[in-house]
């Protein structure tokens, strides 16, 4: 009976996780902050939107000091540490009176406390979903796509009302508070434990189930400098869509809220695709489901600059939120099925500092062109050329790594 209850209460962790993971995904709503700024500073539009690169950057960085964190004082606690970091970030990053003090607090603090939060959450649903790991990841990381579509609406409406500031002010309490509350969903299994009734099988997993590699063997392998590239490529096209699509769409003569819609919308297909990703790299396969990705994002951003119809718009962000939904779905699994799930946390940190490095040169890269061109066509033209590339990088290249020979 214990172990049935135990079986059971695997979906609560997942629950506590995706709450989390809500809350931290408001940093793909940045867009809705970019031009309240820019009008009170003066500031352009790349170095504002560099403080959403450094958070990001920060974020995937820290991960592999979270998963020592994370050992040491267990995935509650660490989430927890998090939520805190998430708060002070944003609340102190109300006082903005320079372009380093928005770094330093919403770009820093603010992506160590993501780090903290994110990684247990992730971490522990992968753990207890051996079975299903492409689609508790989906779901655990659905609210990282899908908290920007919950939540950029009622940051636009609280910027209307009451300023950026106190908009800034009130969420970081918020976050800091709904954090705090999930993170006791949150635990890991006993060691060794499988759901009842549940054995691997050879369609289950793809590479090296029998053996976890360690950091240092992870960081040998061309896999892995092929799963870091990759995965930074996906992000410079996803988040230069994230980070500018808002400002596109004024820019081409719509309004503000007409706008944060297509913020909206992206955001949608971010959560969404998250879950359906995830889900379907169970079965077809995790490279297939890339490859997939990669060849959609990169046609949609090489026609971005073309489709001004406001349906057209929101149908290209649609598509754009659907594939960087399911990137960050299927690359966890793809994690643990390449390299084992012992040493998870540190090498899917190591895995997503090319996550962070995409995030980072993603956003700053669009608004540097545009600073200097006036125009998104080269911007969004050189993002999609780099996610064909990725398409043919991971369905040709991206294999199982040789099984260190310790191990044979």
């Amino acid at each position: 009976m214990r172990i049935k209850e135990t079986a059971a209460n695997r979906w609560l962790v997942a629950i506590g996780g995706l709450t989390i993971t809500m809350c931290l995904g408001v940093v793909y709503a940045w867009g809705v902050f970019l031009l309240p700024i820019a009008t009170e500073f003066g500031w352009g539009r790349g170095p504002i939107s560099l403080a959403v690169s450094i958070l990001l950057l920060t974020f995937s960085g820290f991960m592999v000091v979270v998963s020592m964190v994370q050992r040491r004082y267990g995935v509650r606690l660490t989430a927890m540490a998090g939520g805190a970091f998430v708060s002070m970030g944003w609340i102190l990053a109300h006082f903005t009176e320079s372009l380093l003090w928005l770094y330093a607090t919403y770009g820093v603090l603010a992506g160590i406390g993501t780090a903290l939060s994110y990684m247990p959450s992730i971490s522990a649903g992968i753990k207890w979903f051996p079975d299903k790991r492409g689609l508790v990841s989906g779901i655990v990381v659905f609210g990282f796509g899908f908290g920007a579509a919950l939540f950029a609406p009622l940051a636009t409406h609280l910027v209307e009302l009451y300023g950026w500031r106190t908009t800034m002010l009130v969420l970081g309490a918020g976050f800091g508070l709904a954090i705090t509350c999930a993170a006791q969903l949150l635990k890991e299994p006993p060691e060794g434990w499988t759901p009842p009734g549940w054995t691997p099988t050879k369609d289950d997993e793809v590479a090296a189930t029998s053996y976890d590699f360690t950091p240092k063997e992870t960081l040998k392998t061309t896999t892995f400098a092929l799963m870091f590239l990759t995965f930074a490529i996906s992000m410079v096209a996803g988040m230069m869509a994230i980070g500018h699509i808002a400002a596109f769409a004024e820019d081409v003569g719509y309004t503000a809220a007409q706008a944060a819609l297509a913020l909206t919308i992206l955001a949608i297909g971010n959560g969404s695709g998250r879950i359906i990703f995830g889900a379907a790299s169970d079965k077809m396969g995790r490279t297939n489901t890339l490859a997939l990705l990669f060849t959609t994002i990169g046609v949609t951003m090489l026609a971005l600059y073309y489709m001004t119809p406001l349906f057209a718009l929101y149908a290209a962000a649609l598509l754009i939120g659907l594939c960087f939904g399911g990137f960050l779905a299927v690359y966890p699994p793809t994690t643990a099925d390449l390299f084992g799930t012992k040493n998870f946390g540190t090498n899917y940190g190591l895995v997503s500092v090319g996550y962070g490095t995409g995030c980072f040169i993603g956003p700053w890269l669009g608004g540097t062109i545009f600073d200097i061109t006036g125009s998104y066509f080269v911007a969004f033209a050189i993002a999609g050329v780099l996610a064909l590339v990725g398409a043919i990088v991971v369905y040709l290249f991206i294999k199982p790594p040789k099984t260190p020979s310790v191990a044979r």
